[in-house]
C-alpha cells in the first residue's frame, strides 16, 4: 500500500476540547493546521461535560457565543454537593466579572463537534479522524512530523525543518503534588422520582442526569 506524506504548517495530536480549540484559533490566524484524533468520532462518555464561564468568555471573544449557545445544554449558575452530612454550595458563577455567568453543562462530543464544525469553515483547517499517531519524526532533535496509523498509511510532514510541527506529551508534563489525591465514580443514571442523593455532585446533562462520589 502506497504511503502518502502531507505538509502542514503545524500538526496537532489529539482532538479534544484544547486540540480542537488550539486548531481553531490557529486556522483562524490563517495557519495551515491538521489535527490528527485517533478515534472515529467524538461520541464517549464522561469526558468533562462542562464548558465553564472563561471557555465562553473565549468562544464570545471569537463571535461564536450565540451560535454555541443554540445547541443544547443546561446553564448552572451554581453547584452544590453533599459531603457526608453536610449539604453547600461550593461554586457560585454569579458574581464573575464575564458574560456568561455559569457553566454550560453538555456532552463533549456536542462541544467538539461544534468546534470541529467553526474550524472546518476555514480551507486552511484539517481534521483527520482514526488517525492514532504511533511515533513522531525527529531532526536535529527536533519533532519535524508525526506517523500516524490510519487505514490508508500515510506520514505527515511539515514546511520548513526550523519550525516544529507537534509537539510529545512529555512537553507538557505537570510538575508538582496534585490537589486532590483522590478519585471519583462517575456515573450516568436514570433519574425517577423518590431517588435518594448520596453523592457528591449531581448535574443533568441537557436529556440525562450524571452522579458522582468521591472514594
Amino acid at each position: 500500500m502506497a504511503t502518502d506524506t502531507l505538509q502542514s504548517a503545524c500538526c496537532i495530536v489529539g482532538g479534544g476540547p484544547a486540540g480542537m480549540m488550539a486548531g481553531l484559533l490557529l486556522a483562524r490566524a490563517g495557519v495551515r493546521v491538521l489535527v490528527l484524533e485517533k478515534h472515529v468520532d467524538f461520541l464517549r462518555d464522561f469526558r468533562g461535560d462542562t464548558v465553564h464561564p472563561s471557555a465562553l468568555e473565549i468562544l464570545d471573544q471569537l463571535g461564536l457565543y450565540e451560535k454555541f449557545l443554540e445547541r443544547p445544554h443546561t446553564k448552572a449558575y451554581r453547584l452544590r454537593g453533599r459531603f457526608g452530612s453536610l449539604e453547600t454550595t461550593f461554586a457560585d458563577f454569579t458574581h464573575l466579572p464575564v458574560r456568561a455567568k455559569f457553566v454550560a453543562l453538555m456532552p463533549q462530543w456536542d462541544f467538539l463537534d461544534f468546534l470541529a464544525t467553526e474550524a472546518r469553515r476555514r480551507p486552511n483547517f484539517d481534521l483527520r479522524m482514526g488517525a492514532e499517531v504511533t511515533t513522531l519524526r525527529t531532526a536535529d532533535g527536533k519533532v519535524v512530523g508525526a506517523n500516524p496509523k490510519t487505514r490508508d498509511l500515510w506520514r505527515l510532514g511539515k514546511h520548513g525543518a526550523a519550525q516544529p510541527a507537534a509537539a510529545t506529551a512529555a512537553d507538557c508534563a505537570l510538575s508538582g503534588p496534585c490537589s486532590h489525591p483522590g478519585a471519583a465514580a462517575w456515573a450516568r443514571v436514570s433519574a425517577r422520582a423518590g431517588d435518594g442523593d448520596r453523592s457528591v455532585t449531581r448535574m443533568r446533562v441537557t436529556d440525562y442526569p450524571q452522579w458522582s462520589e468521591v472514594l
